[in-house]
């Protein structure tokens, strides 16, 4: 029978339980990570999930698609957008000042091959807000895109942009 020793053994229980409790702590630092109003991480999960194993969009089957990345650049597109829709009170694609999702993501700084702009107003959290755009046939259709790589979202009281690109 192996014996050992109780210094050795205490040590290596110790770091075990070190590494997960690092691992916890920043996997819960992480799904909190704010950015443009909007829980990244969970935005990003959320979308994520549905791309990898496929869904249902206005009686289509979408299969499972690859993952995609989170990118300021995108982001920040989509919160300029939110803020301009709350600050002027309208709800379109098209911004007051005529511009389109395209030249919104080419003024903060992304140089785009495609891109996709889902937007809604009204809900709570990225859950209900994923939810809504997962039950309108296009916003489905955008989250389905296996063309898109990279995504980014932006909130502002309660106006919610979500982008996506490839360069």
């Amino acid at each position: 029978m192996k014996t050992f020793h109780p210094v050795l053994s205490a040590l290596i229980v110790s770091a075990v339980l070190c590494s997960c409790q690092k691992t916890d702590i920043a996997n819960n630092n992480a799904a909190d990570a704010i950015a443009f109003n909007v829980k990244k991480t969970v935005a990003l999960e959320l979308i994520n999930n549905v791309r990898k194993t496929g869904c249902n969009c206005g009686g289509q089957a979408m299969p499972p698609v690859p993952v995609i990345v989170w990118n300021d650049q995108l982001g920040q597109a989509a919160y300029n957008h939110s803020k301009d829709m709350k600050d002027n009170n309208y709800f379109s694609h098209t911004g007051l000042d005529g511009s389109t999702p395209g030249n919104r993501i080419t003024m903060a700084g992304y140089n785009w091959i495609t891109y996709g702009e889902n937007i809604a107003m009204g809900y709570i959290d990225e859950k209900a807000v994923v939810d809504a755009w997962l039950s309108s046939d296009g916003h489905c259709r955008n989250i389905m895109n296996a063309n898109f790589k990279e995504m980014g979202m932006g909130l502002e009281g309660n106006y919610w942009t979500e982008v996506f690109g490839a360069k």
